[in-house]
């Protein structure tokens, strides 16, 4: 193995068998090794004329070094001098302020109620039990404010997963949006592909966000289907309302 070196990035590898200047090029990129850069094999300095016929060894030490002259170092300093006294001419700076003026409004960009539907979403879930959720329900309302020019995003969480999670192994509630007036799926998923205007509410996924287009109309979150596996139960059902799902639904802009 040799190491071979450039600055501070080295590497050590199985360069044995090849020249001091194949190493150089299979480097070059990787190390970005210049051209003026003096090659040393184990501290000793390698001519340029020689290293396509030096040939390295295992346990070699091959670096790549920029010689500096002094030369060069008294140009830098030259041009630092002239940089600093041309700055005594060029500094300066034209400064201006101003103040915008925002203006505010009071009353909410959009609002949530519950839809009296929510009361037809329901179902009897019993032990050890595979069941299905009829639909579509609607659940939620939610009016922009007029003239509004926003967007908005509308979440649904589950409240209460963990007593949700002591009645199922399973739930999950297909969630739509649709125009208030017409009914109309509303596209919620930035996607093209209108068969897929729904997110799925489940346990393993306790909030889902939705993005209505346009956002002017009057929207309603409604309940298309859903489906449940529940936990072993020695008697027939489930009481003490740990089986009812809560739901939150907030709106905000986007």
């Amino acid at each position: 193995m040799v190491e071979i070196r450039y600055g501070d990035q080295y590497e050590v590898t199985d360069l044995a068998g090849q020249t001091v200047n194949e190493a150089r090029e299979q480097f070059r990129s990787e190390f970005g090794i210049p051209d003026k850069a003096r090659a040393k094999l184990n501290g000793s300095k390698i001519k340029t004329s020689a290293e396509k016929d030096t040939v390295l060894s295992d346990d070699d030490r091959l670096s790549f070094a920029v010689s500096k002259t002094r030369g060069a170092f008294l140009a830098g300093a030259l041009v630092l001098a002239m940089a600093a006294c041309g700055g005594v001419f060029a500094f300066g700076f034209i400064n201006a302020t101003t103040t915008l003026s925002v203006s505010t409004i009071d009353s909410n960009f959009a609002e949530v109620t519950v839809n009296p539907d929510y009361s037809n979403l329901t179902w009897a879930p019993f032990g050890f039990f595979k069941g299905s959720i009829s639909g579509p329900h609607s659940i939620f309302d939610v009016v922009p404010a007029s003239g509004y020019p926003g967007d908005l995003v509308v979440s649904v969480t589950l409240g209460n997963a963990d007593q949700l999670a002591e009645v199922y192994r399973i739930l999950a509630l297909r969630l739509e949006m649709v125009d208030a007036s017409s009914n109309t799926t509303l596209e919620i998923n930035e996607d093209a592909d209108t068969n897929n205007n729904w997110v799925m509410l489940t346990l393993n996924n306790g909030e889902v966000s939705m993005f209505p287009a346009g956002s002017t109309a009057n929207m309603t979150v409604r309940a298309v289907s859903g489906f449940y596996i529940t936990h072993v139960r020695p008697s027939a059902g489930f009481t003490g309302g740990y089986e009812d799902p809560q739901l939150f639904c907030e709106v905000a802009q986007r």
